[in-house]
């Protein structure tokens, strides 16, 4: 049966140049402090996969799942390998493809596609590297000049003074926006009106404001109609979206809230297959949807969610919560999508999202430009392994 595994996973040709073949696959579990002053926690694990090749090239992805289940990652990883190793890196679409069908019954979708998905944005990073070219020009090249960035932070335990002036500090350093979140288990409109009116005080009236209300992580979600109530209080102060107001169990709820308040409703990021991505854009969920490369399964099934909700005119701001990778990895897909309107950046003070890319990303006026540099521009390198060294327990409820 391995055999026949490795024969369908096995050494490909390709037609663009010679090959470069997969020599090892890592998963590297790293532990950081994270966070803001009055932040619910203030440390934060990641799990990064390593594809090593023939040719000393080291391809790097991040996985989302390595934030919740770290340990899991790493044998999720380690199951993949037998099945990588020996395969030709220039065809990051079928190496997917068919090691989603190995491991099609134990995981058609959740930890498995997304460990999936960092091996996958490791393929890419390789390809760009040994060619000499930023990914997002092996996806196409880029359809703008430049993307404007939003920052996402405004956790839930910060206070009102807190809130205030992380959203003037975000604003002072050039942010088009500003996205905070609701407590996700209380149900307290007035105390999120309240909030909500500060930042905006805050922010100033010319730049976006988004809440997120988190509420995949509620075991009691709210109502729609508790949720419209809250929506009609919230609309003096100017949103650009409301993100996960609803649980992301079943589309029809969210294509109901759309039809019942006019700020637009957004979601998505939790979807870890393009298929039932596809599904919720079937039904009319979103005004905006939010894919993640490191969620999904990678930079070519977020680009299939990206290009399927352009078929049905709605927009993406692509969902981004972690390292430099991660980051990349979404950018570099997002200046490929003429629908793709915004760039979250996490403003959480993760030392990861600054100190694994090779080169800064290229920002002016708050907005960020293609970056230039070969595959996603990032690196792990041995001292940001020795710096910080994984603790076990490092998961946390909001990554």
């Amino acid at each position: 049966v391995l055999r026949s595994h490795r024969f369908l996973c096995g050494r490909t040709s390709h037609p663009g140049g010679p090959s470069m073949l997969i020599t090892d696959v890592q998963a590297v579990l790293l532990t950081t402090p994270y966070g803001v002053e009055g932040a619910h926690i203030d440390k934060r694990c990641a799990c990064f996969v390593e594809v090593h090749t023939d040719e000393g090239v080291v391809g790097l992805g991040e996985t989302y799942s390595g934030v919740y289940f770290p340990e899991l990652s790493v044998q999720i990883t380690e199951f993949f390998k037998p099945f990588l190793l020996g395969r030709d890196i220039t065809n990051p679409n079928k190496a997917y493809r068919d090691c989603y069908w190995v491991s099609s019954y134990a995981g058609r979708s959740g930890p498995t596609v997304m460990v999936l998905g960092a091996i996958e944005c490791a393929l890419w990073d390789a390809l760009g590297q040994y060619r000499g070219a930023p990914v997002h020009e092996l996806l196409g090249g880029a359809v703008h000049e430049r993307l404007p960035m939003y920052a996402s932070g405004g956790v839930p335990h910060l206070s009102i003074p807190q809130l205030q002036d992380q959203a003037r500090r975000v604003r002072d350093q050039g942010f088009h926006g500003f996205k905070m979140r609701a407590n996700l288990f209380k149900y307290q409109p007035e105390v999120e009106c309240e909030r909500v009116a500060a930042v905006r005080e805050a922010l100033g009236p010319d730049r976006m404001l988004a809440m997120d209300a988190v509420q995949n992580f509620n075991l009691q979600p709210w109502s729609l109609k508790q949720i419209v109530r809250m929506l009609e209080m919230l609309e003096p102060h100017d949103l650009g979206w409301a993100e996960e107001f609803l649980p992301p169990f079943d589309p029809a709820p969210y294509a109901e809230l759309r039809q019942m308040t006019s700020i637009p409703i957004t979601g998505g990021e939790g979807i870890t297959t393009f298929s039932t991505f596809e599904q919720w854009l079937r039904a009319g969920a979103f005004d905006i949807a939010q894919p993640d490369a490191t969620i999904i399964g990678g930079i070519g099934e977020a680009r299939r969610a990206c290009e399927a909700a352009a078929a049905r005119h709605t927009q993406v701001a692509m969902h981004v919560w972690g390292s430099a990778p991660t980051i990349a990895a979404n950018y570099h897909l997002a200046f490929t999508q003429p629908n793709c309107i915004w760039l979250e950046r996490p403003v959480m003070n993760n030392p990861l999202e600054d100190e694994m890319f090779i080169e800064p990303l290229p920002i002016a006026d708050g907005h960020c430009l293609p970056p230039a540099g070969p595959g996603l521009g990032v690196r792990l390198t041995d001292e940001l392994k020795a710096k910080y060294p994984y603790q076990p327990g490092s998961a946390s409820l909001f990554g």
